[in-house]
């Protein structure tokens, strides 16, 4: 790519587009290539949208929400670039059970990890490979990536694929999935965060905090600027949001392992003051977020996706990527929350009056 991230506007040639009639998802099981071709954009909903990310404050904010059943779409920014962190838990896993799929890896193999595999940043795995080696399976670590958001697990799993690089050839080779990139192990990108190389003496959070507040103000606000225009290990709210939409549809896992995804996401209990707190009665979702730490009264990544599901079957796919925010988290989790709550008030005519944000 040789454009900066920043800038960057993830485009899709008319080519490549499926043959399939571009009507609602739920009466053809067609799957467009370009999410705009499911149906006409809701230029209402994307106003009301623009509008709030505009009173947020953070330097971007990418929004993409697709309707299953009417093809409806909203999107604000929705095809450049944004560091994923966490949110790359989902694709990780999808492209890992496809090679399973294909019986090029083995979901019931055992990898044996201990103290030196752990990764830097969110670990709750890591307290128990202090104490002693244990051996994980691949779905295990699937689950722990999902359920958990483990940067351990995430690592341990794409050692067990072949590494990064075969994970994302798989993704191009699952179609359309262009805009969403799997470059690096989460032992290089956290430390990159902030300009440090990679060290085994980051599986010490002490020592990682340490390194990183050893370095000056100056050195810190530089790294992060880097780290925002690396197109490395990104992704746009539009694959992501076509990503849940292939998923829910059968058009990237077998059954059983779409459920075993989703399922996976819909039990986590990480994220759950973000798209999930604007869920109306009678829907839920099934999500994978990712965040950066703060720093300097920065957060430079504050992200969720999902698939949100009602009793009555409508199914909405929904990506929102803050960037740069200087706001409290709590705001960009209110923020986050409004954002569901907003697309289900003009998508849902049968939701239930939910709290306003």
């Amino acid at each position: 790519m040789d454009v900066t991230r920043r800038h960057a506007l993830f485009t899709l040639t008319a080519a490549a587009f499926l043959a399939a009639p571009a009507t609602a998802l739920g009466a053809t099981g067609a799957i467009p290539q370009d999410l705009a071709n499911l149906g006409a954009p809701d230029r209402a909903l994307e106003a009301r949208l623009a509008t709030r990310a505009d009173a947020l404050g953070a330097s971007k904010v990418g929004i993409a929400a697709v309707d299953l059943a009417s093809g409806r779409t909203a999107f604000l920014r929705a095809g450049e670039l944004f560091p994923m962190q966490g949110v790359s838990a989902l694709p990780i896993a999808i492209a890992f059970l496809r090679l399973a799929e294909q019986g090029k890896v083995n979901l019931n193999a055992f990898v044996q990890l201990s103290s030196t595999d752990i990764a830097p940043g969110r670990s709750p795995m890591a307290a128990k490979l202090r104490r002693k080696p244990v051996r994980y399976t691949a779905r295990q670590l699937i689950e722990h990536m999902l359920l958990n958001g483990d940067n351990t697990a995430t690592d341990a799993l794409l050692r067990l694929s072949g590494g990064p690089a075969r994970l994302q050839k798989e993704l191009l080779r699952a179609g359309y999935l262009e805009g969403i990139r799997i470059d690096r192990y989460e032992r290089e990108i956290q430390p990159a965060m902030f300009g440090l190389k990679p060290s085994a003496a980051f599986a010490d959070p002490a020592a990682f905090d340490a390194a990183v507040m050893s370095l000056s103000a100056e050195a810190q606000r530089k790294a992060l600027e880097r780290y925002l225009q690396d197109a490395n290990d990104t992704a746009s709210p539009r694959a992501m949001a076509l990503l849940y939409v292939r998923l829910a549809s059968g058009h990237l896992l077998d059954l059983q392992n779409a459920d075993f995804v989703l399922d996976l996401m819909r039990r986590t209990k990480t994220g759950i003051n973000r798209l999930s707190a604007g869920m109306r009665k009678g829907w839920t979702l099934a999500h994978r977020g990712g965040q950066s730490r703060t720093l300097q009264d920065m957060t430079a990544t504050f992200n969720d996706t999902g698939l949100a599901t009602g009793k009555s079957g409508g199914r909405i796919a929904m990506a929102v990527f803050i960037e740069g925010a200087t706001r409290p988290v709590g705001e960009l989790e209110a923020f986050q929350k409004s954002v569901a709550a907003t697309v289900l008030d003009a998508w849902d005519s049968k939701a239930a009056p939910g709290p306003k944000s």
